[in-house]
């Protein structure tokens, strides 16, 4: 089997307009597409997150109560700053918190971690490269 790329994440969700709404002003863009069960974002690298409420047959393989706390997801944006204010704006409003103010690794990137209103863990980076990719640092 050839894989190509990394395309797209789907997590569950008690409440699709809220979640959706976080994002839509974290992000500041809007859904590519939205029903109240369901909202898809397309970012400009063309990898897609999506939210949905598990119902029916979905509802027995899915849960939207279970701990999220054993990984997180990885989103690279041009402004690590900014990104950070945000999320410190929408906390009010949301109820989302963080780790603290982003950190600079040793391999060059910064990154700070952002638990989201449902609960799920968001490591969000600014690389030191254009393209993303990382620096070896002694």
């Amino acid at each position: 089997m050839n894989f190509l790329t990394n395309s797209h994440l789907v997590l569950t969700t008690t409440d699709v307009s809220r979640i959706t709404e976080f994002w839509r002003r974290l992000l500041q863009l809007d859904p590519h597409f939205e029903n109240k069960g369901f909202a898809e974002f397309v970012l400009p690298s063309g990898f897609r997150f999506a939210f949905f409420l598990p119902t029916g047959t979905a509802a027995k393989h899915f849960s939207s109560d279970s701990a999220r706390n054993h990984s997180s997801v990885g989103l690279t944006v041009r402004d690590i700053a900014a990104a950070y204010e945000r999320t410190l704006e929408l906390q009010n409003d949301f109820g989302n918190s963080d780790a603290g103010p982003p950190k600079e690794h040793p391999w060059g990137e910064q990154s700070f971690l952002l638990i989201d209103p449902d609960g799920n863990r968001w490591e969000i980076t600014e690389s030191p490269t254009e393209d993303g990719t990382l620096v070896h640092r002694e």
